[in-house]
């Protein structure tokens, strides 16, 4: 006699009772701060929609001749409340998954600027370093100098912060933010436009890098005089900054110099331990710029630039990290930054401002990079180089929400820096390609003829 046969369950049943509550849990994961299950599984979707529409937009953006960056950016302000509002922007990315979201960003950032110092032809500054200190500070001091009567003009209430009450802190932010160079968006611009190693671009990351230096000392004096610590405290930071890169150039380099060529030929395919000291020294170098206030970005390019000229070990570390950083984790970063930025908060009283400062904030840079005309570059390279130091990025707005959360700046100048940050931003390319840079022919690196030679072979 035949047993009871299992009961199957009706397709209608499944597909209702079933599928649907999956499919839902999977679009929108049960909220986040019930369990921790639910705080990865928002992570995981909020990557999969950055991705994907940075992807979409970077590659759009790429089409009207701007960067990539400029459609990862636009990515993230539409996730965020611009254009859906508060309540749907936290219905997509929730405030318990944001935590996360911004250590990805953070560790974006880390390894782009890491693989951009390594891939970074130091043959290129070569006998320049000097023109890249000189023409990296003028690009900050000249827009701090010219940030002054920009800060007393805009010195009410409407902008000035309760600690921006005071005049000196005001003009330090304002100065600040005038003086950003965006150092990973000039290096996603040079290397999709391969120019990395011209000599414009070599000089013009270089330059970018003393700037980024100088301009978060700015901050960070800016943050002392409004009270968060004292003078004593940071010029000690100011000296270490000094004494660590002085080690990294005279002590670190022929240190792992040493340890990487241990078990190795030059030019060989390096190991895992290799890649161990590799990976750990980024994140020491990243960790210390952090803690002296100069930000982990500067430390992870570099560590990139510390390491040895071994041709072996700098395409090994750039294969293994390229696609990862540039295409799965840096449009975390162009994208977290984004939900922070709501653009309806501009009103017409603000325009006249706002053009103010843009102007302000376009003419000091492409003054600031006329004296490389003394350095032999020809006028176009001038422009040129004034038109990538004019790059801010999302970096503006760092430095705009660190003087957001000290009260220093408000909402309203907040939002005028963002708009300058786009602005900028999409004037690069047009300016480049406008300027038609003729400098001087540089051979490939070691990346492009890697790059060029796969291709060849693909064919």
């Amino acid at each position: 006699m035949q047993g009871p046969q299992p009961r199957l369950p009706r397709w209608d049943s499944l597909s209702v009772s079933g599928a649907w509550p999956i499919l839902r849990s999977i679009l929108h994961p049960a909220p986040p701060h019930s369990t921790a299950t639910g705080v990865t599984a928002f992570v995981l979707l909020d990557i999969l929609l950055v991705v994907v529409l940075a992807r979409l937009l970077g590659t759009l953006a790429n089409r009207f001749g701007q960067p990539r960056a400029v459609g990862e950016i636009i990515a993230g302000i539409l996730l965020g409340p611009t254009l859906i509002g508060h309540d749907l922007s936290f219905f997509i990315a929730p405030r318990e998954a944001r935590p996360a979201l911004s250590a990805i960003a953070t560790l974006a950032l880390v390894l782009f600027m890491f693989l951009v110092g390594v891939e970074f032809d130091r043959s290129m500054v070569k006998g320049r370093q000097g023109q890249a200190v000189v023409l990296g500070l003028l690009s900050v001091a000249i827009p701090v100098a010219a940030g002054v009567p920009v800060a007393v003009w805009m010195h009410r209430s409407r902008y000035a912060g309760p600690n921006g009450a005071s005049l000196l802190p005001f003009v330090l932010f304002v100065g600040a933010c005038l003086s950003v160079t965006a150092l990973p968006v000039i290096a996603h611009v040079l290397l999709e436009r391969g120019e990395l190693n011209t000599r414009v671009g070599g000089i013009g990351l270089a330059a970018s890098g003393v700037a980024s230096v100088a301009m978060f000392s700015c901050v960070g004096l800016a943050s002392v005089v409004t009270g968060v610590g004292g003078f004593g405290p940071f010029l000690v930071k100011l000296l270490l900054i000094v004494l660590t890169g002085v080690g990294a150039r005279f002590l670190i380099r022929p240190v792992l110099r040493r340890v990487l060529r241990r078990n190795r030929p030059w030019g060989g395919a390096p190991s895992s331990d290799d890649m161990t000291v590799v990976f750990a020294g980024l994140l020491l170098s990243a960790l210390v710029a952090d803690r002296l206030g100069v930000n982990a970005m500067v430390g992870a390019f570099a560590w990139g630039v510390v390491i040895p000229a071994d041709p072996g070990l700098r395409r090994a570390v750039a294969d293994r990290l390229s696609d990862a950083a540039r295409v799965l984790l840096l449009p975390v970063f162009f994208a977290y930054s984004g939900l922070f930025t709501d653009l309806r908060l501009l009103t017409p009283s603000v325009f006249p401002v706002l053009v103010g400062v843009l102007v302000v904030a376009v003419a000091t840079k492409l003054v600031a990079a006329l004296p490389a005309r003394l350095y032999g570059m020809t006028w176009r390279e001038a422009g040129a180089l004034g038109a990538l130091m004019n790059t801010r990025g999302l970096v503006l707005l760092v430095v705009g929400l660190i003087g957001l959360n000290l009260h220093v700046i408000t909402q309203a100048a907040f939002t005028i820096f963002v708009v300058v940050a786009l602005a900028t931003n999409l004037m690069t390319g047009p300016l480049l390609d406008l300027l038609g840079r003729r400098g001087e022919p540089v051979e490939p690196s070691f990346a492009q003829v890697a790059a060029l030679t796969e291709s060849s072979h693909s064919r």
